[in-house]
């Protein structure tokens, strides 16, 4: 069977849109090598986490216990990518390259792999534009990394530099105790740092201690606290009863323009943004009154669900990205091919590749402005029904057919 040019488009469309889930599998994929190269090699990892004495160590099997964690750290992070969170791109591309390094000095013969981690990178670092948002699960994976990369680095510093401490620290619990006394700044005096070194160490200790400790306790338990705190405030919020509704996604211009007209004709609304609850009163305030507001990812087809989009009028797709406004159609359909979705074309000359995942309308603001535009400086006259002939036609969409 061979494929025409138009499926060939759909399916080169269809890559691109769903790029970052692609970019997050092959992330995935090099923490699972990373992990299953290491957990298969004949080596007690539980010995290996009970050093005593570093004198005798073989530093190439030592290295197996960060490089086993960078698998892992690599496998969760592959999950923030696929909320196109900034955070999961930042600490994704970091942690590539030190895999690479690793790869490159203590496996050498993973040469398959060595490509694969460069390559993901380089693709990482290209796609760096498509992971722009916020995200509270990707803030809080980065910020579990965090804590135990310094977990790690803290237990393992203080068992190497132990000799230079009163009394001298030789075994792993010990040093996790001084870890996380020295981390959280607590110093009960009961292990003091005698020489230069051990001292350093213990300020490296204190000062990440403060910085990522801090800032990790906050991403994780911040919301958590939050949440507690608007209930016993608000009371126990009842669940809305979203049926029957329009679902628009994006707080543009135009949907919250949208929204404002909806809510004047008395027609139920949700609005889906991916801003925090406390921007919710800035965008009452744009619309004018207090509306049905949920935050989360739109593409999310889990979301959607639980925002009433199969017992919806329609699923309004008005972001002012038109990728996303494409991924939300597609997101909506794989939900059910029977709800209605309208869907914004921001960019003119992206018209024809949004055109590929078939919304009921597509609406081109741009363009139908250009088009207005041009009709009343070349002195033609239009009445109602052309311009709804211009931005409806057929009843599919702006320029939806050819």
């Amino acid at each position: 069977m061979k494929w025409d040019k138009a499926k060939w488009d759909k399916v080169v469309n269809l890559l691109l849109y769903l790029r970052h889930i692609l970019i997050a599998g092959l992330v995935f994929i090099n923490g699972v090598i990373i992990f299953r190269a290491v957990w298969g090699q004949k080596l007690d990892l539980v010995a290996l986490f009970n050093i005593k004495n570093f004198t005798n160590i073989d530093w190439a099997h030592a290295a197996n216990g960060p490089w086993l964690l960078l698998g892992v750290f690599l496998m969760l992070n592959a999950l923030g990518l696929l909320y196109r969170a900034r955070v999961a791109w930042a600490v994704s591309l970091i942690l590539l390259i030190i895999a690479f390094t690793f790869n490159w000095h203590f496996f050498p013969h993973l040469g398959k792999h060595l490509y694969l981690s460069a390559g993901t990178a380089v693709l990482l670092f290209m796609l760096g534009k498509d992971f722009h948002r916020s995200s509270a699960t990707a803030g809080g994976i980065a910020a579990f990394i965090s804590f135990a990369v310094l977990l790690f680095y803290s237990t393992y510093g203080a068992l190497y530099f132990g000799g230079g401490f009163h009394p001298q620290i030789h075994d792993l619990m010990t040093a996790f105790y001084f870890s996380m006394v020295t981390m959280t700044t607590v110093g009960y005096g009961d292990i003091i740092p005698q020489t230069e070194t051990a001292r350093l160490f213990t300020v490296s200790v204190i000062i990440a201690g403060i910085t990522v400790f801090a800032t990790s306790l906050t991403t994780v338990f911040g919301p958590i606290i939050k949440g507690g705190l608007n209930k016993l405030v608000k009371g126990a919020q009842k669940p809305m009863n979203r049926k029957n509704h329009f679902l628009v996604c994006g707080t543009s211009v135009l949907a919250v323009s949208t929204v404002w007209q909806l809510s004047k004709r008395d027609l139920p609304v949700t609005l889906l943004t991916i801003e925090d609850e406390d921007k919710f009163p800035a965008i009452e305030q744009r619309i004018g009154k207090k509306i049905d507001i949920l935050s989360g990812d739109s593409t999310d087809s889990e979301f959607l669900t639980n925002a009433g989009a199969e017992q919806c009028r329609a699923v309004l797709a008005l972001t002012e990205d038109d990728a996303t406004n494409a991924f939300i159609v597609l997101s909506v359909k794989a939900i059910s091919p029977d709800i209605k979705v309208v869907a914004a074309v921001n960019d003119a000359k992206n018209l024809n590749k949004v055109k590929q995942v078939n919304a009921d309308v597509l609406i081109s603001p741009q363009l139908f402005g250009s088009m207005i535009l041009a009709s009343v400086l070349s002195g033609e006259s239009i009445d109602n029904d052309q311009l709804l002939d211009m931005l409806l036609g057929s009843g599919k969409g702006l320029m939806k057919e050819d």
